[in-house]
């Protein structure tokens, strides 16, 4: 439930031993007076997965540094994040990546500080969910789908009109749902293609970025080993199901089937008719144009009452259900009708 991390690690390096290491580049920063910020880099452009180390010192006062790890926890343990983790993968990458510094650094692993002072400064969360031939219905859903505050960017096969990617962006966070397997076939270096676009046939994976103040409800101190719990992915991943509707399925419906369940309700005449008059805008006009011509708590309030009436949040023409997507069980909650 993890891919691209960035960990800090408390680790000081002595002036001998930034020498002793082969290093990938070297840049500093371009002040012309003394005590210079010096980026040390490693990594191997030639193998995906392994992990971007940076080094950074004051030249002049070497105490003053630090070191940046950066890499996909799958691709770091299995060589591709197509793979999803395992419960005991977490303590299977502190451990790998303890000795990956000790190697690279060319230190001793008793150097390496223990992992209970790593502190993370980002983490992508994420689920493969295998709906096989569904997989352009539900991107198609999705790129009809708004959140509050967040920009939407939809992006599209290669001169095709084929949905691959919807992705939701704000100031400091980003979730997308996007094709696996379209994304593995357009990488060209990608180690053993074959294999893993066999793998991601029929994926769709499911992502969040979380912003540093999410990070740090986490963990006040961003500790990597409270971050990285597996209990805690399935709950940010869980509450983003829900809100974009896709943890209780999307109804592919008529205008008519809608109609009809809002005048079996129970309630004002006015209210049918204000309803109707939203689903319709809803299902050919999009929630982008929904929220143009209603007021914030316009808008909530008729998809409550939608959501009450129908049983989900998203609505397209067709005529099918597509299986809701969940990582814990679904809450109780109560109808609302008015």
């Amino acid at each position: 439930m993890f891919d691209t991390v960035k960990i800090a690690v408390p680790l000081m390096l002595s002036r001998q031993e930034i020498e002793n290491i082969d290093w990938k580049e070297t840049v500093s920063s371009r002040r012309l007076e003394a005590n210079k910020t010096i980026f040390k880099k490693l990594y191997d452009s030639d193998h995906k997965g392994l992990p971007f180390i940076r080094y950074t010192y004051k030249e002049d006062e070497p105490s003053k540094c630090w070191l940046k790890v950066e890499t996909s926890i799958p691709s770091f343990i299995y060589g591709s994040n197509v793979n999803e983790l395992q419960d005991d993968d977490i303590d299977t990458f502190f451990i790998m990546m303890r000795k990956y510094i000790s190697v690279k650094l060319k230190i001793n692993l008793s150097r390496v500080p223990s992992i209970r002072t790593w502190v993370t400064e980002k983490v992508h969360v994420c689920k493969n969910f295998n709906v096989g031939h569904l997989k352009s219905r539900y991107l198609n859903a999705m790129s009809a789908r708004s959140i509050a505050k967040y920009q939407k960017r939809t992006f599209n096969a290669k001169s095709s009109d084929r949905v691959e990617s919807v992705e939701w962006k704000a100031t400091k966070k980003k979730e997308k749902i996007y094709d696996k397997e379209a994304e593995v076939e357009q990488q060209r270096l990608y180690p053993d293609k074959a294999r893993h676009l066999k793998k991601a046939k029929g994926i769709l994976r499911y992502e969040i970025e979380l912003s540093d103040t999410e990070i740090r409800k986490i963990s006040p101190g961003r500790k990597a080993v409270e971050v990285l719990s597996m209990d805690v992915a399935a709950k940010i991943l869980q509450k983003g199901l829900d809100r974009n509707g896709l943890s209780s399925g999307v109804k592919y419906t008529s205008l008519q089937q809608v109609i009809d369940a809002i005048n079996r309700e129970t309630i004002p005449l006015r209210t049918k008719s204000s309803l109707i008059a939203f689903a319709t805008e809803l299902l050919f006009s999009g929630e982008d144009e929904c929220l143009n011509k209603y007021a914030a708590s316009t808008f909530r309030k008729r998809k409550m009452q939608l959501r009450s009436i129908l049983g989900t949040d998203v609505l397209l023409i067709g005529d099918n259900m597509l299986p809701p997507l969940r990582l814990m069980p679904q809450k109780k909650t109560a109808t609302v009708k008015q």
